[in-house]
């Protein structure tokens, strides 16, 4: 049983955050499919909001022509997850601490990768992402709301939040565009380093907490859930800090 201090719910972004790799790059990078060049400029036209993320994204999606087995084979058996991520869901599974993982990806190809490197344990994670079509050499992204993001990973956690208890303090891990709304309604924001949430962040003057492996983000939930860090938040601009605690443990 926990013996929290403080009700912790963590919640992550896949691609590039919980896994080394994005599984959407290493498909849609083959040069059989987009290739780098173009992906890169569709990328830029959505941090600079010439295109809307939706649009981009199945259109990225639509360009795949690689059969599954190929598909896998190729690229997706090499995406890897952070090193330090099992270990975190071990600590959060014994302090009673929910872990949602929340992407804008293919389901299929999440479930696949973390059954690879977690085993049965991939089965007992939430997974809220989109659904994907996959028929022979014809691929598809079947979004999961009518939001311009296809997932609103915000729509996740004010679910979560409507039934959580009123203290409870939300985390999220990201390091992308699609993060973003998910980003500002986090009490705890952790972005990848080097990444595009980082840059959007530093921009609109967001705080976070950069990283490079989820030991990092298991040190400072440790310290939340067990009561030797707390939240300062910001009444101007209603974002929060991780703070030391004057509780005496």
């Amino acid at each position: 049983m926990s013996s929290n201090l403080v009700n912790v719910q963590v919640f992550t972004d896949f691609d590039g955050t919980l896994s080394i790799e994005d599984t959407g790059v290493l498909i849609i990078d083959d040069p059989r499919c987009m290739g780098s060049q173009e992906r890169k400029e569709l990328e830029r036209q959505i941090m600079d909001h010439e295109t809307p993320y939706r649009d981009a994204v199945y259109k990225m999606w639509a360009s795949c022509t690689l059969t599954w087995e190929e598909a896998w084979n190729d690229h997706l058996s090499k995406c890897s997850v952070d090193p330090g991520f099992p270990g975190f869901y071990e600590y959060c599974k014994k302090r009673n601490i929910p872990v949602t993982v929340v992407s804008s990806g293919m389901k299929p190809l999440i479930y696949k990768v973390l059954v690879k490197y977690m085993d049965e344990l991939a089965d007992e994670l939430n997974i809220v992402a989109n659904n994907g079509r996959i028929e022979g050499r014809e691929w598809e992204i079947l979004y999961i709301d009518d939001t311009p993001y296809g997932n609103d990973k915000s729509k996740t956690l004010k679910k979560a939040r409507a039934t959580a208890s009123e203290d409870t303090i939300f985390v999220f891990c990201g390091d992308g565009v699609s993060d973003i709304s998910a980003a500002r309604h986090a009490d705890v924001l952790f972005a990848r380093n080097g990444r595009d949430l980082v840059t959007y962040c530093d921009r609109h003057q967001i705080p976070y907490i950069g990283f490079d492996t989820f030991e990092q983000v298991e040190k400072v939930v440790a310290d939340l859930a067990e009561g030797r860090s707390k939240l300062q938040k910001d009444e101007t601009t209603g974002f929060s800090q991780v703070v030391p605690s004057s509780i005496d443990l």
